[in-house]
């Protein structure tokens, strides 16, 4: 895997994140808020979920101390939204500052419990994409769940789209 390759799963990211987001605008502020009794709640707990796992990561990779939002300060979609762009130019400028050899070099960071690891800043990378998808997934069965239709959010669309 290359930069190129991680500055595609970035932009993949974006457009499924726009499309997921403009498609829970449309639903009812309660829906969006519900406990569906999911791994972090609902729809909403999901997506702050999602914004502090980039958070964490971005404050790996610099070597900083991790950035968490609180629940408190995040109280709607748009909360939510204004924080997680904001995440999203620093991931941005974080990957722009990477060469392919930076991003198959070694970082050392510590997990959650406190575990240290030392890994390719790579992995960082594509660890972070693919967990947004996984979570993208989950939403998008909540909100068949509470009788919504969702948008595909696939990688092959966003493929298909960019080529066009």
């Amino acid at each position: 895997m290359t930069k190129t390759d991680i500055v595609d799963l970035f932009e993949y990211n974006q457009w499924a994140k726009t499309r997921l987001m403009t498609s829970l605008q449309a639903m009812k502020h309660e829906d969006i808020g519900k406990d569906l009794h999911s791994s972090h709640g609902g729809i909403l707990g999901t997506l702050l979920h999602m914004v502090n796992a980039e958070s964490i990561w971005i404050s790996r990779l610099r070597g900083e101390e991790l950035r968490t939002i609180n629940s408190e300060v995040v109280k709607s979609l748009g909360d939510l939204k204004a924080e997680w762009d904001e995440l999203d130019k620093k991931l941005s400028m974080l990957i722009s500052d990477y060469s392919d050899r930076d991003l198959l070099s070694e970082f050392e960071y510590r997990d959650l419990k406190g575990n240290k690891y030392h890994q390719p800043r790579i992995w960082a990378f594509s660890q972070l994409f693919n967990h947004f998808t996984y979570h993208r997934g989950q939403i998008v069965a909540m909100q068949r769940q509470l009788e919504y239709k969702p948008v595909n959010t696939d990688l092959i669309g966003f493929y298909r789209e960019k080529r066009v």
